[in-house]
């Protein structure tokens, strides 16, 4: 199965993710990504900002596949709650 890193960004800053997931597919790195995001503002808070932030997703060549922004995540996460 191909692995797929999560990095996060924000401005300037990136976190890389040195270990990555093994996926089988980008539509499942994708859904990895998105309950990754969804998981990391319930433990920080969802008062923070997070509009400015974006989890990067490369493919195991760490040649860069998707953004998912944040803002985007959670626009879609409401729309499922309503």
């Amino acid at each position: 199965m191909p692995r797929y890193y999560f990095n996060l960004r924000r401005a300037h800053l990136q976190l890389l993710d040195r270990n990555g997931e093994s996926c089988a597919s980008l539509g499942e790195a994708i859904e990895y990504g998105v309950v990754a995001v969804l998981d990391l503002i319930a433990e920080e808070g969802r008062f923070r900002n997070w509009t400015t932030w974006a989890l990067e997703i490369e493919d195991e060549n760490r040649l860069h596949v998707v953004t998912l922004p944040f803002s985007l995540v959670l626009k879609a996460d409401g729309r499922r709650k309503d």
